[in-house]
């Protein structure tokens, strides 16, 4: 195996597109018996290893699932599969059973064409570097070299979990019930209307059931299993874009929420009957201000990645509340968290993690669950809803500008490009702020953020990100990249 094709574990797994190295059945055979042998390898005497697997609704899921399966199979492992379910709900289900580790086959917002793996440990956070690393090796190994083929003493069991819910009142033995009840305990929705967004995806049987048993009268929309839809014009990554169905259905239904989950429903979208847009700074804003007034925000931080306004840190400085900046990517607003002992981190694409006792992994369904109840909470006192407290948190001009290259560069070394973002910080009067980074989960795609101060125009700031894109597209051989700007504020589309 060559050095280009080596197998890293990215910002949210292994990723790729299905079919294809190295989410073919070979090689995701070969990462299952590197992440089995890597278990039997750890040091604790336990008789039997197990895995807790769970996917999203795409159609190559199920082909991935059970070439991973052969290969933990092979090694040992037993296999609880889970089917079709949630991230989130997977990062609880490895804990509920006990298992050593959960997986996850999804992309997550992505096209249905791609997929991924992920991997939680037994406490139901993602796996350290150090952990990563060390399967990354046992895959090369297998792949440069494959063992001989064996007969293992023993193969592990796989098992497959029963799908469904319970009655009210029956026990919770199924993995779903067991999620829901783990969800909604203490949550009440009563007197709230509204529409979800199910993306197409691993939430479309969920969400509605756990919305309904918290009290809220619900209306679905995208709940397709077909996976071949999955986040096509459905979901948060779209509504961020286009809000215009959403916000019919809103309408159509009288309803006074919308939230929109991405395919895996770790990530929430909100849509109000006005037509505002809560993207994850509002979130962030709203849930930090609601929480420090109940005594639970830690440390009187949020986390949040550089790709947030500084309207939010703003916002949050007049409040009392500091905001602590991370690298793009919810593993990074994790690991500040747990290292700080914080309370709320995210990102503005409406990945929201609220760490506490009970809850230890970004959860688009609960997130949802926590702004609903407080927005009926609100409706039943006669105060104003979410749209209104998310008008108070100031935006700046701000774009992401997403490049599409034939190969990645050393963005250090691209000519002129250090000069070209000290011209724009200049320009900014140097109150705005410029990321610059390769995507973590979709292959040569650029993506250029930059934000303005109050006193810079949109246009400024789209001229600028559109500058950077062209430099860093010369050196990596793109003449003419295709470039799709959105602006961070509306969440629309920027016609070039």
């Amino acid at each position: 195996m060559a050095d280009s094709e080596a197998i890293h574990f990215g910002t949210d797994g292994i990723r790729g597109v299905a079919g294809a190295f190295p989410l073919d059945p070979r090689t995701v055979t070969a990462i299952g018996r590197a992440i089995g042998a890597w278990l039997q390898a750890r040091p604790d005497q336990k008789t039997e290893r197990t895995i807790l697997l769970g996917r999203d609704t795409r159609p190559s899921g199920p082909m991935l699932a059970a070439a991973l399966s052969a290969g933990l199979l092979q090694e040992n492992v037993t296999v609880l599969d889970a089917g079709v379910t949630t991230t989130p709900a997977v990062a609880y289900l490895t804990r509920l059973y006990r298992a050593d580790l959960g997986v996850v086959i999804s992309a997550s917002h992505n096209p249905s064409e791609q997929n991924g793996i992920k991997v939680f440990g037994a406490d139901g956070f993602k796996l350290p570097d150090d952990s990563e690393a060390q399967i990354e090796a046992r895959i090369a190994a297998l792949l440069a070299a494959p063992a001989p083929e064996r007969a293992p003493e023993r193969f592990g069991r796989l098992r497959m979990l029963s799908k469904g819910f319970a009655p009210q009142g029956d026990s919770a033995d199924l993995p779903d019930e067991a999620y829901l009840r783990y969800l909604i305990e203490d949550v009440d929705l009563s007197g709230l209307s509204l529409v979800l967004d199910c993306a197409n995806g691993a939430a479309h049987q969920l969400a509605p059931e756990i919305f309904r048993r918290a009290g809220a009268a619900v209306a679905a929309i995208n709940t397709n299993s077909d996976g071949y839809s999955i986040n096509v014009e459905a979901g948060s990554e779209h509504v961020r874009r286009d809000r215009s169905a959403l916000l019919a259905a809103l309408q159509a239904h009288n309803a006074d929420l919308g939230l929109a989950f991405d395919g895996d429903a770790d990530r929430v979208i909100v849509v109000t009957p006005d037509g505002m847009l809560i993207d994850g700074d509002h979130i962030l804003g709203i849930l930090a201000v609601h929480l420090k007034g109940r005594g639970l925000l830690a440390g009187d931080t949020v986390v949040a990645t550089e790709m947030s306004n500084s309207g939010l840190a703003d916002y949050l400085a007049a409040h009392e509340i500091a905001l602590s900046r991370t690298k793009v990517g919810d593993r990074y607003v994790m690991e500040r968290l747990r290292q700080h002992d914080l309370t709320l981190g995210g990102e503005q694409a409406g990945h929201i993690i609220i760490l506490d006792d009970d809850h230890g992994t970004g959860d688009g369904i609960y997130v949802g669950l926590v702004l609903a109840a407080l927005a009926a909470a609100r409706k039943r006192a006669g105060e104003d809803g979410l749209s209104a407290l998310a008008a108070a948190i100031p935006r700046y001009p701000q774009v992401i500008a997403s490049a599409h290259l034939r190969a990645r560069v050393d963005l250090s070394a691209v000519a002129g490009l250090s000069e070209a973002v000290e011209a724009i910080h200049a320009l900014f009067e140097h109150k705005g702020r410029v990321n610059l980074r390769f995507s973590g989960t979709e292959p040569n795609l650029l993506r250029a953020m930059v934000e303005g101060s109050a006193h810079n125009t949109l246009q400024q700031v789209v001229e600028s990100a559109l500058r950077l894109c062209h430099l860093v597209a010369a050196a990596s051989g793109t003449p003419q990249p295709k470039i799709d700007i959105v602006d961070c504020v509306t969440g629309a589309p920027i016609q070039l």
